[in-house]
């Protein structure tokens, strides 16, 4: 499913520029995948996924400590 019309790019995308390429803010993952940086409709989906990265970030340190 895409994350961003404007730009063509995927939910699946978007993740990999959180978990792999350290993005943690909208900006960070527009400058790395071009997402966001169109109409900008998708910046509350991204800022989503963004927050939902941290909170599985969160509760897997939980888990472990």
């Amino acid at each position: 499913m895409y994350a961003c019309i404007c730009r063509g790019v995927t939910q699946t995308e978007v993740r990999a520029c959180i978990v792999h390429d350290g993005a943690t803010t909208v900006d960070d993952i527009g400058e790395k995948c071009g997402a966001g940086t169109g109409c900008g409709t998708c910046h509350d989906r991204l800022q989503a996924m963004l927050l939902a990265h941290r909170a599985a970030d969160t509760a897997s340190l939980g888990m472990t400590g």
